[in-house]
């Protein structure tokens, strides 16, 4: 699994970059979770596309970032952001 960063949580051009890719692919995105913890919002959205499932996160101080299988993540990313260095992390979760 890796999580890769996207940018700003606020880009609504970023966020429609997201939608319109994940639909050019045959895909789905659906609102998981929502929780607010001090000044920190953090909104969960369950994303399928053809080959797998993926979790888009906005994380208020974090930025929109992708978690998943880390060829989907990859793929995804690269068309949404294709000219920007991505920022990732490994994760041992599920």
């Amino acid at each position: 699994m890796i999580n890769v960063v996207l940018g700003d949580e606020y880009d609504e051009s970023l966020v429609m970059r997201l939608e319109n890719e994940v639909r050019a692919l045959g895909g789905s995105i659906d609102k998981s979770d929502w929780t607010l913890g001090g000044s920190q919002e953090v909104i969960r959205y369950k994303i399928t596309i053809p080959g797998g499932h993926l979790e888009a996160v906005f994380e208020t101080y974090v930025g929109l970032s992708l978690h998943g299988n880390e060829h989907l993540v990859m793929a995804l990313a690269k068309r949404i952001v294709p000219n920007h260095p991505l920022q990732s992390s490994a994760s041992g979760d599920d």
